[in-house]
């Protein structure tokens, strides 16, 4: 019996131990971060601006718009909404093609990318920002009507912006449109733990590297890019506080769009690259089946970013597209 006994305080001297050294532990984890000084990000967003860049506010939020003017007439007003990491600059290609075309392009940054404001605490998901973009057309344009094309990302936000006011919106078309349904995990739900917050923020800023983009753009390109589009895409992460923008995308909740495309009755566009890896073609033929009417387009040997890849190819079925909707 002594000797069981004395077994039964060793095990309670290891569990207090154990114990204290994984509040230590916890407790050093926890302090660390907020040691390590955060990279600085040297961006900054009026030196980066275009030649013809125009900052607006819109709800509190200051964003960046370009625009290429084309036909007055309202019909013809084209909206471009970038995806995850993008920009203006993702249009490089679409917006000046069209407006050869007599129509009238606004692209837009979205909130903590490219070149608008970042500002920590933001609803990212769908729905706020399609409130966030009707509330900025109000600003430039009330009550005019819209052809909206998104891009991945920038897709579930046209889409739901259709979805809020489908009386002003002419067409719609997804390219390579991300609206799945996205389950936030144990993972981002810890995001919300200050120190786990800040550990994202200190890793993040190491991560945010040309190399980086070099390899996600190859990835989301299927083939290696250009010095210009690199920096491009780079360029815009150097801003500061761009790191905690990515950090509240990740905690903000999802909208479920898949569960309510299937109410549009606008006319819709869908256009896939073949070989996108990052939203499969699978989807884009799930969407063309869930939206009544609408057009699937499937560029063969493409990517996730067709409109900077195949920009030629890419723009004539955009265009035929929004023509058909002026007959």
């Amino acid at each position: 019996m002594p000797g069981k006994k004395g077994k039964s305080l060793d095990f309670k001297r290891l569990l207090k131990w154990t114990s204290l050294f994984l509040v230590a532990l916890f407790v050093l984890l926890s302090l660390i971060p907020y040691l390590i000084p955060l990279q600085r990000l040297r961006g900054n967003r009026q030196e980066q601006a275009y030649s013809k860049s125009y900052f607006v506010g819109a709800d509190g939020i200051e964003l960046h718009y370009r625009e290429w003017n084309g036909s007055t007439a309202e019909a013809r007003n084209i909206l471009l909404v970038h995806g995850l990491g993008g920009s203006t600059f993702s249009w490089r290609y679409t917006a000046p093609a069209l407006q050869e075309k007599g129509f009238r392009v606004i692209a837009v940054d979205l909130p903590g990318f490219g070149l608008s404001e970042r500002k920590a605490g933001l609803d990212h998901s769908a729905e706020a920002r399609a409130k966030l973009l009707w509330s900025f057309l109000e600003t430039l344009d009330p009550g005019t009507q819209w052809n909206l094309v998104g891009h991945s990302m920038g897709g579930a936000t046209v889409a739901a912006m259709a979805l809020q006011q489908p009386e002003r919106v002419n067409s719609l078309t997804l390219a390579a449109g991300a609206l799945t349904h996205f389950e936030p995990s144990i993972s981002t739900s810890l995001l919300k733990f200050p120190p786990l917050s800040r550990w994202f923020r200190v890793l993040a800023r190491l991560l945010l590297t040309e190399n980086r983009v070099e390899q996600l753009l190859s990835s989301a390109y299927g083939r290696q890019p250009i010095a210009e589009e690199i920096h491009g895409y780079y360029l815009p992460l150097t801003i500061e506080n761009t790191d905690a923008v990515l950090m509240d995308l990740i905690n903000t909740a999802p909208m479920p769009l898949l569960d309510r495309v299937g109410a549009l009755t606008i006319p819709v566009l869908c256009i896939w690259g073949e070989d996108d890896t990052w939203v499969p073609l699978t989807q884009g033929r799930e969407l063309a089946r869930l939206i009544t009417g609408a057009e699937l387009i499937v560029l063969p040997n493409e990517g996730h970013c067709p409109m900077e890849t195949a920009p030629g190819l890419f723009n004539e079925k955009l265009f035929r597209f929004l023509e058909e909707q002026q007959l």
